[in-house]
């Protein structure tokens, strides 16, 4: 067992408005407002959702179920860590919804939603740096504290930019056996561990016997649920231009393949957008230059 307590606390008060994606829009606002740790609740309502469950038999996700129509969320919860530093959020729902044979309840983690209207609770720990690593008892992703004494991770943590996918695990093969640990008398020389000099910090296992670094590098991470994507979809890319329903040409300034950036050729101005809720046509291509022009129609 592992307590964890946190003394400074802030409580952020974020509402999704419809069409914004999960998890993608919370990790912009948590970035925004330097919230790298903390839990979060929420209620509302999607109009679509990808759940699925862990199975502990395999350590592994089993695959995704989609709730394809509008669902209340009866509950929401989850919490907020570092993980191979990006934003890393790990979110479990209660759905309901009416179907054929009246109310169907739908639960387990939430991989990804569109939201009709959702409000979010989160209470930001300032002074407890979190982060998330393998436990390889569970072959699942646990909290821990990041330890000071690893200097890349000590004192104030870096401001993130949002990640592609949201704090998405890639899938991964199962976890190797578990590894013993060290017997009463310490090998010589004693190794210390985590200081080695691995390409990128590792961190501290949340249980109180640690296995050497070596051994912790060489453990493969868990399977998350990621949502399937077809492989003939055409989505502007940065750098691509398009001429949108209402804003005119514009170029592609980020893109993480449900939402993108435009840069408007008339004045300048950003505007950010979701793909979902627009009809993406064929792109044609510029003898000229080369570049990608893709139109983008309202979604009828």
């Amino acid at each position: 067992m592992n307590v964890l307590e946190a003394r400074r606390a802030r409580h952020l008060i974020i509402r999704l408005d419809r069409g914004e994606e999960l998890p993608a829009a919370l990790v912009r606002a948590l970035d925004e407002a330097e919230a790298r740790a903390g839990w979060i609740e929420g209620v509302g309502s999607l109009e679509k959702a990808e759940v699925a469950l862990f199975d502990q038999a395999s350590r592994t996700y089993a695959k995704t179920r989609v709730l394809d129509g509008p669902c209340d969320v009866v509950a929401l919860s989850g919490n907020i860590a570092l993980q191979q530093g990006e934003t890393s959020l790990r979110l479990s729902a209660t759905l309901a919804r009416e179907s054929g044979v009246g109310l169907q309840l739908a639960a387990g983690e939430l991989v990804w939603a569109r939201v009709y209207g959702l409000e979010l609770r989160v209470t930001a720990f300032d002074d407890l740096p979190l982060v998330r690593v393998f436990d390889d008892r569970t072959g699942a992703m646990q909290l821990a504290t990041q330890s000071s004494a690893i200097p890349a991770l000590a004192g104030e943590p870096p401001r993130l930019a949002p990640p592609a996918h949201a704090a998405e695990l890639p899938r991964a093969t199962p976890p190797a056996p578990a590894v013993e640990p060290p017997r009463a008398t310490p090998p010589a020389p004693a190794i210390e561990p985590l200081r080695a000099t691995p390409p990128a910090p590792a961190v501290e296992p949340a249980r109180a016997a640690s296995t050497g670094s070596a051994e912790l590098a060489a453990a493969p991470l868990p399977q998350r649920p990621t949502r399937p994507r077809q492989e003939d979809e055409l989505y502007p890319e940065v750098g691509d231009s398009v001429t949108h329903f209402h804003f005119g040409d514009c170029t592609v300034i980020s893109s993480d393949g449900e939402r993108i950036r435009l840069r408007q050729e008339r004045d300048g101005r950003v505007r950010e957008v979701s793909l979902t809720m627009l009809r993406i046509e064929p792109p044609t291509v510029d003898a000229a230059t080369g570049r990608k022009q893709f139109r983008l129609a309202r979604k009828n």
